[in-house]
């Protein structure tokens, strides 16, 4: 019985420790992606991701379709629905950079 609550107790405080940490991985993250743009800029290389994205995207999120530019870039990349919707999120937030 003892021991039962000793690995409750552990497993408790692991996903405490986990819960807790997870914003300094988000933060690093971001940190490290405002560096790797720095380098981007400073050897004046061109890096679009996007650049490929079909014009139907691009139309959709034009005439305010997000539902829909959402869908048309699923089938354009396979990609899962909460990437689709971050994809889109950028485009709107980043149209300048990735055009």
């Amino acid at each position: 019985m003892d021991s039962d609550l000793i690995v409750i107790s552990a497993l408790i405080l692991g996903v405490l420790i986990g819960r807790l940490s997870t914003p300094n991985i988000n933060h690093s993250s971001k940190h490290l992606e405002k560096k790797v743009d720095a380098i981007i800029k400073h050897l004046g290389a061109e890096f679009k991701p996007y650049k490929n994205t079909p014009n139907a995207v691009f139309a959709a999120l034009d005439s305010g379709e997000r539902v829909k530019a959402i869908k048309l870039y699923r089938q354009f990349s396979g990609a899962s629905l909460k990437e689709a919707s971050e994809v889109i999120s950028y485009l709107e937030n980043n149209r300048d950079s990735v055009t």
